[in-house]
């Protein structure tokens, strides 16, 4: 009894298979992958390290110069990475077409 019912699905699942009707496929031209430009070097460039104080304490004008020096690399630092920021948003705008 067991043996026909397997005997029987098996047959069930042949026919069927036999039933599928094979379809042509499309020839579709191969998608040509978008063109990632590379960011400028400049904006890939590390910030400079804050300056290192020497031992000792420091006269006010030598803080003033240090802090006036770490600002400056700090601001240019901002100003790179908000670059290249705009410059990966823009290249993924264009890349999905929404720009």
């Amino acid at each position: 009894m067991k043996l026909g019912k397997v005997l029987m699905l098996t047959s069930l699942a042949l026919v069927l298979a036999a039933c599928s009707v094979s379809t042509k496929s499309v020839n579709v031209a191969p998608v040509k992958p978008p063109a990632i430009v590379a960011p400028d070097s400049a904006l890939l460039k590390a910030c400079d390290r804050p300056v290192l104080l020497e031992h000792g304490p420091l006269t006010q004008a030598q803080v003033e110069e240090l802090w006036i020096t770490d600002r400056a690399a700090l601001l240019a630092c901002y100003r790179r990475h908000l670059a290249l920021r705009n410059y990966i948003v823009d290249r993924d705008e264009a890349l999905r077409g929404d720009k």
